[in-house]
């Protein structure tokens, strides 16, 4: 299989919420199911939920009470295969006009879960299911 380019974005600035577009959606980073998620970002790292019980990785997240608090946010390899994906070629708010066109993509991490994302650097023509 080949494989999709990541770029090194270690010497990326984070980009200022004030450079956004106003349309530009937001997720609540504040929110107590979601928080470790978006703390994992921030530093780079992906996490996701894992049953301490069974060694389940669980996505989306989870509140703390759930399958009785057996579940622990840790890391993932960050890997994974696409399972589907499809590009947008009109922007369905202003914000992502910059950003056509858009790969979305749902991808099966090594781990099992499944997320959905979009592809940065990516042309529609470098996507294709199974890619890794």
């Amino acid at each position: 299989m080949s494989e999709v380019r990541r770029p090194d974005r270690s010497a990326v600035p984070d980009r200022p919420v004030g450079d956004l577009h106003p349309d530009y959606p937001l997720p609540d980073v504040d929110h107590p199911v979601t928080r470790p998620f978006w703390d994992g970002c921030r530093e780079r790292r992906l996490l996701v939920q894992r049953d301490r019980e069974t060694g389940a990785f669980h996505w989306p997240p989870k509140p703390s009470y759930w399958k009785g608090g057996r579940l622990e946010w840790v890391e993932a390899t960050g890997t994974g295969t696409i399972y589907t994906w499809v590009t947008g070629r009109a922007p369905f708010l202003p914000a992502f006009e910059e950003l056509l066109p858009l790969v979305m993509v749902v991808v099966e991490l090594d781990e099992g879960p499944r997320l959905v994302g979009y592809m940065v650097d990516c042309r529609p023509d470098e996507v294709a299911i199974g890619r890794r």
